[in-house]
């Protein structure tokens, strides 16, 4: 059993432990400053427009997690999207991703983008098979990422 259910700081702990296994995974140092909206999730997420989500598992532990952060009125940007590796391929990524798509609907957003490391390349093919389009490649804080991005007009 899945269940997705907003943040809580009670869940920091498990957060922080599953982008530690995530990152650590993709060949990324995971205490980079770049990932300091991690120890604020209140005030990057949830204060400021946007919304956090974690995913658990049978035995309430969070598995998975993913955030929406407000770009401006009118867009939102997908971050920190993570499956704990001993639960991935079992589809809690792309329940995840569905949840963070209907959750920027109901915040009134029409336009999503997103990144990903350029060696994760499942999540590229999770990405552009839900809609999501190749706006090409950049270096973000010293990390080369491809970027994304989707109207929510857009079927998957």
């Amino acid at each position: 059993m899945f269940n997705i259910r907003r943040y809580s700081s009670a869940d920091h702990e498990e957060v922080w432990k599953i982008h530690l296994l995530v990152i650590a995974a993709a060949g990324v140092e995971p205490t980079h400053q770049h990932y300091h909206d991690i120890f604020h999730i209140h005030e990057h997420y949830l204060e400021s427009g946007g919304d956090f989500f974690v995913g658990t598992g049978h035995n309430g532990v969070v598995v998975a997690m993913g955030g929406l952060k407000k770009l401006d009125e009118e867009t939102a940007e997908i971050k920190r999207l993570r499956v704990h590796p001993n639960y991935q391929q079992r589809g809690y990524g792309q329940m995840m991703l569905d949840r963070l798509e209907q959750r920027a609907r109901e915040l009134g957003f029409n336009h999503i983008y997103l990144d990903a490391l350029t060696n994760q390349l499942e999540a590229k093919k999770m990405f552009e098979n839900n809609g999501y389009k190749h706006k090409g490649a950049s270096v973000i804080d010293g990390f080369w990422i491809n970027v994304y991005e989707k109207s929510l007009d857009t079927p998957k």
